[in-house]
């Protein structure tokens, strides 16, 4: 399977839409187009490589669209929040309480305790927030079944900011200091009988993330020895796994991944243990893409700059940490097709915030640009508008879901009331 969505796909999407009116030339400058076709050839690789009985989640934070969170529950996938507005999500959406894992690490008394009356899954991320569970339990009863976050301390990727396995984390309990202290949950709190690991996100290698989860299984097994009892029902593995977005660099295979998990199942005696899954970035990044109309050319003697819809309000972390996140970029004219243009520059893309630091890609060989053309951005369908800003009241864009090569708006574009409700509503 290709990891990546082609331009000459993207080009006949846009087209489509522009032809059918579904994008309208005048009025949206900026859309994001999602492509659960392409989702659910990732699903069904995800599930090819983990046992049958694995818990596949969605992290809901990856992409929060009620569209998309509906495809992945009907394609038979959980999902995994980290806060009372993706509780809400997820209840709402239809999720079973059984496929809903709750991880995150400020969990309130309040949301502890609907977690628990509603059967929910829940990783503990402190052993203050194990006394808080336990507490309840002593005069409630739950069907919840319950996990601790362990920080395996297995060394940071290639980006700190989404590395969490460091010799320090604000996630878990690190294991190197309190590995005794976390064999005694075990025998302290009955409830208890999951571990939860998460490394990282992109800039992980693999070979990190099965380093940690041979840290946890080596836990189990001491786990088992000092407690007399196969007390770990369940290992949930977090997500992690990188994509590509560099087109001509292939990712790292999912298929290869399970298969070493499962290998390390073997190897310590654990093949009974369920695991969970928490994917968001595999299943959803290279599921979407971008499209901005540009606004404006520049060009000074130095430089060339197009001025474009989308920049730190949908791709926040590519402009403020340009040297850690990349995307491949398009050119397709005011139609929608793949611009050829005999003479090519290098363009700055600039987006429209009022910061300087609003610079989607810098020094980008492209086709000559024009006013009208569409900029695409590609392979982000994940971790983008899901981290949308608010600053200066841009406009929330349009979605275009596709399916079975049907178009459908799957998010209508914000209006100018929208953001006046969102800024004085009490």
């Amino acid at each position: 399977m290709q990891h990546y969505i082609p331009v000459e796909k993207i080009s006949n999407d846009l087209s489509n839409s522009l032809i059918s009116g579904l994008v309208n030339k005048e009025h949206d400058h900026l859309m994001v187009f999602y492509d659960f076709d392409f989702l659910e050839t990732k699903i069904d690789e995800l599930k090819k490589a983990f046992p049958e009985n694995t818990i596949h989640t969605s992290a809901i934070k990856a992409n929060p669209l009620v569209r998309v969170l509906e495809n992945v529950r009907d394609f038979g996938l959980g999902v995994e929040v980290a806060s009372e507005g993706e509780l809400f999500l997820a209840h709402k959406t239809g999720f079973k309480a059984t496929k809903i894992v709750f991880d995150s690490p400020a969990k309130t008394q309040a949301e502890i305790d609907n977690a628990l009356q509603n059967g929910y899954f829940i990783n503990a991320d402190s052993f203050s927030e194990l006394e808080r569970i336990h507490q309840y339990l002593k005069k409630n009863h739950t069907e919840s079944r319950i996990g601790v976050r362990i920080n395996p301390q297995v060394g940071t990727g290639s980006i700190e900011s989404t590395s969490v396995a460091g010799a320090y984390s604000k996630f878990g309990i690190p294991i190197n200091i309190f590995r005794q202290e976390i064999i005694h949950l075990f025998k302290k709190y009955n409830c208890l009988c999951g571990l939860h690991i998460h490394i990282g996100s992109q800039g992980c290698e693999m070979k990190m993330l099965l380093d940690g989860f041979e840290n946890i299984l080596r836990l189990v097994v001491d786990i088992n020895n000092e407690t007399d009892a196969n007390k770990i029902q369940f290992i949930d593995i977090g997500g992690g796994l990188p994509i590509s977005y560099h087109h001509q660099k292939e990712p790292p295979d999912i298929l290869e991944y399970g298969k070493n998990i499962q290998q390390l199942l073997k190897k310590y005696h654990l093949e009974n243990i369920q695991l969970i899954t928490e994917f968001g970035r595999y299943l959803h990044a290279n599921s979407g893409y971008i499209i901005s109309k540009v606004e404006y050319v520049k060009h000074y003697k130095d430089s060339n700059t197009l001025m474009i819809h989308g920049g730190a309000d949908i791709l926040l972390r590519e402009c403020l940490n340009p040297d850690n996140w990349y995307h491949e970029i398009s050119l397709l004219d005011s139609t929608g097709k793949i611009k050829n243009h005999s003479e090519k520059l290098h363009y700055h893309i600039a987006g429209p915030l009022c910061f300087a630091g609003d610079i989607v890609a810098r020094n980008i060989l492209l086709p000559k640009a024009a006013p009208g053309d569409y900029i695409v951005i590609h392979d982000s369908g994940g971790y983008t508008f899901g981290m949308w800003s608010r600053y200066v009241s841009r406009l929330f864009p349009k979605i275009i879901g596709i399916k079975n090569n049907n178009y459908q708006i799957i998010r209508k574009k914000e209006t100018p009331e929208d953001i006046y409700k969102f800024w004085s509503d009490i």
